[in-house]
């Protein structure tokens, strides 16, 4: 098994942990009294469907080491610059909302732009494809939040 698939398998594992965490926590949370859903049922329905994923993610390395002949250490070298990459990205997101110097969807076209591109190593010919997805999923998760939700941001 290559460490790329020992890593997904293992940050799944953990993750498929916490959202049983969400779960048990989320249990006793009381029925929503301004909001058809409630409190409860959206931790509780997020964290399912994050474990779905990570049970997906589990099945496709677990077939992807099986399907491998690939000898370890031959494949793309995992890399810290990513991890980088988005701890930076998602640290100015943060700033740039809080101090409201910019409005939610731009910011968040902005910052799925940039972290979809590094996901893909700032290749030319994938930055119109993330320019295009950051710009529907910004405005659209502004609409969700301010619709949907009823959450107040800043624009």
């Amino acid at each position: 098994m290559q460490t790329r698939q020992k890593y997904e398998i293992a940050v799944s594992g953990l993750m498929i942990l916490m959202c049983f965490v969400f779960l048990w926590e989320s249990w006793d949370l009381p029925p929503g009294t301004f909001e058809p859903l409630g409190s409860g049922p959206v931790p509780q329905a997020t964290a399912a469907i994050i474990i779905l994923c990570c049970l997906i993610t589990i099945n496709t390395a677990r077939l992807e080491a099986k399907k491998s002949s690939v000898a370890e250490g031959t494949g793309e070298p995992l890399s810290i610059g990513f991890a980088v990459l988005m701890a930076l990205a998602t640290l100015v997101f943060v700033i740039i909302l809080h101090l409201r110097i910019m409005a939610f969807a731009w910011m968040a076209a902005l910052f799925l732009t940039v972290t979809i591109w590094g996901l893909e190593n700032f290749k030319k010919k994938k930055f119109l494809p993330a320019v295009i997805t950051g710009l529907i999923v910004g405005f659209a998760v502004e609409y969700l939040f301010t619709q949907v939700f009823v959450v107040d941001l800043p624009v």
